[in-house]
């Protein structure tokens, strides 16, 4: 699948005995969102949802994930997750997205 987005994490997570290091995003699928039903859209499990089925990764190392990354990847999920619903995002709110990522660096 075509890689679209690889991320280092700046904290390794690990989840029993793996450790994740590096995550590599593939070009979302429909099937991928399927993941994410019984979720509410807005909530961190979508999300966790999502980015495991985008990764490969199983949802017990994306929910390990270190807040500082999280906050990075909720940002790029976000504009996947406006591509999906045909909503393109405003230069405001990805300036939105990206000061609420740094404020929650700033605060580790």
């Amino acid at each position: 699948m075509e890689t679209i987005f690889e991320y280092t994490l700046k904290t390794p997570a690990t989840a029993g005995e793996r450790t994740v290091t590096e995550l590599k995003f593939h070009r979302p699928k429909t099937r991928d969102f399927l993941r994410t039903d019984g979720h509410q859209i807005d909530s961190v499990g979508a999300d966790v949802a999502l980015v495991s089925s985008l990764t490969g990764e199983p949802e017990t190392i994306i929910s390990a994930i270190d807040i500082d990354d999280w906050a990075v990847l909720r940002v790029e999920i976000q504009k996947i997750w406006y591509q999906f619903f045909g909503i393109k995002p405003t230069e405001e709110s990805s300036k939105k997205a990206g000061a609420e990522a740094e404020k929650m660096t700033e605060k580790s």
